[in-house]
């Protein structure tokens, strides 16, 4: 039950009379603000915030490192000690009212000794602290708009097995407003961050986001959108680069049946970013219609329309599609589908494919069967022009080569997936020109990691005007055997005939197969990948991997494992070789009901035309645990050699770590 509140003034007022009506007033708008029972009146009442009973945390740790690098122009010796000591203390409650406002409190002071040593000081000793804190504040948790904000300073040491440490110190803050509207429940939040990194390289970012994030459902479609604006400034070894990013996505998924047997699915994007010597932006228009006729028959019919502009150069690009699905007997899918496309840089196309897919059970495992065929007519109004690229690429094997030919080396710039690291060309990775190709490499001292996924932004100079038409197939056999044997071949094939027009130099031909192989059999697992291409236009590369990791578990305290990898890498045209191998063991071994201990060891080898690099590794680690004590001690040794630039390094740590857990 609410209460209803009423005031009344008149001109004239006593001081005394004042100053009860003040009160009064207070009161009122406390019972306002609390539609409670009495029971909880009673519990809250005289009461204007809580503070919960602390929670103590502490932790003591010692670090010692040791590095040596040499190289063409550099030899130097560095020695570090690092001593920290840090109190946690946690607490949280609530401000007036638990439905007015909460909050989680932590207060993290920090201590830290360093002492550094080199060939070229005799030593220096420095101490530093750090008030490093957390704080989480609730507003309105329970209304349908709530106000969160935030704001914390931390100082943390990365590590990883048998990698260089890193130690971060980051200062954030933020507000997210949440509007919890059932019609359209909406999220906008704006973040702080500025971060100092040393170790493995030293980098300093500074970073501001916004985001939106709104959503609207109904019976028949929903609809999100999501939306960010970023800005960013990185300095790495002395590079400072600053860029700007703008991001908007908006879905629709319309149910135009009430069964789902007819949905539209649409998309608009827009993105926009700006490195200082790079600018691109892009829109995006996608629509794709989904209908199942049938149990086994479907179709779907897409419109796709992309602007793309780099530097000043514009590129509108639009196609149109549709396909039929159908399946046979739950064994036999058949697709086939038709396309169009045009873009303003002068091109145009169309064609078709057929493509079939077979499936069945056999009495040891399964097997698996396609086959496809696709033929596409190219003409091309315009040529010999400059044209933009934005091109994702996955560092699988530390290395790829980009999707055009005649490429301008200077106009190269790669950056993070999402395009807010832009990364440095020798530093970060290295730029190859292979005949008319362009291959980019990752550098074993960078900040791009195996793996990741980063975006190539360039420009290249286009083929000559000519009509040419497409022809391609693939074919597919692949078994899944005893569920522990899985077997894979892919075989493709593309050839491109000339029609009309200026005849280029050379016309494509492409043959690619791969071998792909696994087998898993109790503590043994195997692995080979083989890949063989031929280009007539492009890069002809053959490589292939072999792959071998054993765990075992001899009894209940002890487990160990090693894997072991080779590979080769070769350019048929030039007969460069890459070859690379390593090995890694690792044994852990359960010491008592509190502690336990690991050892690593780690050698990796990459040599050939283009690279040599040597890693070398160890690591020893004691681990303890009490109640809500914890401590370990860890050592590592790490050796990395590059003979292609002439630079070593050698770096020995050791780390030892007392911790008290928050209680």
């Amino acid at each position: 039950m609410g209460h209803r509140c009423r005031a009344a003034s008149g001109k004239r007022w006593s001081v005394n009379r004042g100053r009860r009506a003040w009160w009064l007033a207070a009161g009122l708008a406390q019972l306002c603000l609390l539609p409670l029972g009495n029971d909880a009146w009673a519990e809250y009442r005289g009461r204007q915030f809580t503070i919960d009973r602390p929670k103590l945390g502490a932790d003591v740790s010692y670090r010692f490192d040791s590095e040596t690098r040499t190289g063409p122009h550099l030899n130097a010796t560095n020695e570090a000690h690092y001593l920290n000591e840090r109190l946690d203390l946690e607490t949280a409650g609530w401000l007036y009212h638990p439905t007015l406002a909460t909050y989680t409190l932590h207060l993290l002071p920090e201590w830290q000794q360093t002492m550094d040593k080199s060939d070229q000081s005799q030593g220096n000793t420095s101490n530093s602290f750090l008030l490093g804190y957390g704080f989480d504040l609730t507003l309105l948790p329970y209304k349908p708009y709530t106000v969160s904000l935030f704001a914390n300073k931390q100082r943390s040491t990365l590590t990883s097995s048998l990698a260089t440490q890193s130690e971060s110190e980051s200062d954030s803050y933020g507000a997210t407003l949440r509007l919890k509207y059932k019609v359209l429940p909406s999220s906008l939040a704006y973040s702080h961050n500025s971060t100092t990194q040393t170790g493995f390289y030293d980098a300093q970012e500074t970073r501001d986001d916004v985001r939106l994030i709104m959503r609207h459902n109904r019976k028949s479609n929903d609809t999100d959108l999501n939306a960010s604006y970023t800005i960013q400034d990185r300095i790495t070894e002395g590079s400072a680069i600053h860029t700007e990013n703008l991001f908007g996505n908006l879905l629709n998924n319309y149910r135009i049946t009430p069964d789902s047997r007819k949905s539209l699915n649409s998309s608009l994007s827009y993105r926009w970013s700006n490195s200082g010597l790079y600018t691109a932006s892009g829109f995006s228009l996608a629509e794709n219609l989904s209908w199942r006729h049938r149990k086994k028959l479907s179709s779907n019919y897409t419109f796709n329309y992309n602007q793309d502009t780099v530097q000043g150069t514009s590129i509108d690009q639009m196609s149109v599609g549709a396909g039929l699905s159908h399946t046979l007997y739950e064994n036999l899918t058949t697709a086939v589908g038709v396309g169009a496309s045009r873009s303003s840089s002068g091109s145009s196309g169309y064609g078709g494919n057929l493509a079939f897919s077979y499936q069945r059970s056999i009495p040891w495992g399964m097997i698996y069967a396609s086959m496809g065929h696709d033929y596409r007519v190219t003409n091309r109004s315009v040529g010999g022009v400059n044209l933009p690229a934005n091109e994702p690429h996955r560092l699988t094997t530390g290395d790829f080569i980009l999707n055009n030919r005649n490429v301008d080396l200077a106009s190269i710039q790669v950056t993070s997936s999402d395009g807010s690291i832009v990364y440095i060309k020798d530093f970060d990775y290295t730029v190859a020109a292979i005949g008319t190709s362009v291959q980019i490499r990752q550098k074993a001292f960078g900040a791009i990691t195996n793996g990741q996924t980063v975006s190539v932004n360039y420009t290249y100079l286009s083929n000559p005007a000519f009509n040419d038409a497409t022809y391609g197939q693939s074919y597919g056999l692949g078994f899944y055997l005893w569920s522990a044997w899985r077997i894979d071949y892919r075989y493709s094939h593309s050839q491109q005939d000339f029609l009309s027009g200026i005849r280029p130099d050379v016309l494509n031909e492409d043959t690619r197969q791969t071998l792909d192989s696994d087998l898993t059999w109790k503590w043994s697992t195997t692995r080979f990948y083989y890949e063989d291409t031929t280009s007539s236009a492009g890069i002809s590369v053959q490589r292939w991997r072999l792959e071998e990791s054993l765990r075992f578990r001899p009894s209940y305290t002890t487990s160990l494992g090693a894997s072991a990898t080779y590979g080769q890498t070769t350019l048929k045209e030039t007969g460069a070789q890459d070859k690379f191998y390593s090995f890694r063991a690792d044994l852990q071994r359960l010491i008592s009901g509190t502690s336990k201990i690991r050892l690593e060891a780690l050698y990796n080898v990459s040599e050939g035309t283009t690279l040599s690099t040597l890693d070398k590794g160890a690591a020893a680690v004691w681990e303890w645990s009490y109640g809500i004590w914890r401590a370990d001690a860890t050592y590592r040794f790490l050796e990395q050699e590059d003979s292609q630039s002439g630079q070593s390094r050698k770096r020995n740590s050791v780390f030892v770590t007392l911790r008290r857990a928050l209680y």
